[in-house]
């Protein structure tokens, strides 16, 4: 295996590890154990199915899981936007009509993604080394949705960070770096990169989202000891 997919692998098990342990701290009446349990779970599953790509173990299978990575990723953005808005407070409420738009989105793309995945990706080639094609406007429309999901998330950890108490506001500032980096190198090497065709770089995406995923880990288990304390 290659060190690209090793480096997948390690991501996706720690993500899956902190999924499991925050989902046994309840997730039915805390949103915070919800969406960070989710974020982590469909990371895990983001990484995954990057390395079967990357393996290009069939032509049609690799054409499949290169176009339903995306609508993974999209969970793992809209699980981190929600995870934003709710920890430690809300600073808003999130109108109904904006969590119907995000909804349809991800019901639009898991649907298209999935059931017509040849529209998407119209080209996959698999030696010397894998490379994949995808339809260009359906594509850029997506990217938009998800850097404009990032670019808000950031937003609104600004204005936290500037409303919040001390006891956060250190872990706050990490989380808003944590989520810049992630956001500026996510972009770069699992969106940008695709328009040339270029997946050499597609761990990297996984990789500072865990840095990310395990910031916010950390503010979980503090806010939870402050609390008892």
């Amino acid at each position: 295996m290659s060190i690209q997919n090793i480096l997948l692998l390690l991501a996706g098990i720690i993500n899956l590890i902190m999924s499991i342990l925050v989902f046994s701290r309840g997730i039915k009446h805390n949103k915070i154990n919800r969406y960070f349990s989710l974020l982590t779970f469909f990371n895990f599953l983001w990484a995954t199915v990057l390395i079967f790509i990357n393996l290009g173990i069939s032509y049609e299978l690799t054409r499949f899981f290169a176009s339903i990575v995306y609508p993974i990723a999209l969970m793992v953005v809209v699980s981190l936007f929600y995870f934003i808005i709710n920890f430690p407070y809300k600073l808003f409420e999130l109108p109904t009509i904006y969590k119907s738009i995000i909804n349809l989105t991800m019901l639009f793309y898991s649907i298209f993604c999935i059931f017509f995945y040849k529209i998407f990706v119209w080209k996959v080639v698999l030696t010397p080394k894998v490379i994949i094609y995808y339809e260009f406007w359906t594509y850029s429309i997506y990217t938009f949705i998800l850097i404009a999901l990032m670019l808000v998330g950031i937003v609104i950890l600004f204005l936290k960070l500037k409303k919040t108490e001390n006891t956060f506001k250190q872990p706050l500032r990490l989380v808003l770096i944590a989520v810049i980096i992630g956001t500026a190198v996510g972009s770069y090497s699992n969106l940008f990169l695709m328009y040339f065709h270029n997946l050499d770089y597609n761990y990297l995406g996984p990789l500072f989202t865990l840095f990310i995923n395990f910031t916010a880990f950390y503010l979980i288990f503090l806010k939870a000891k402050i609390n008892n304390s």
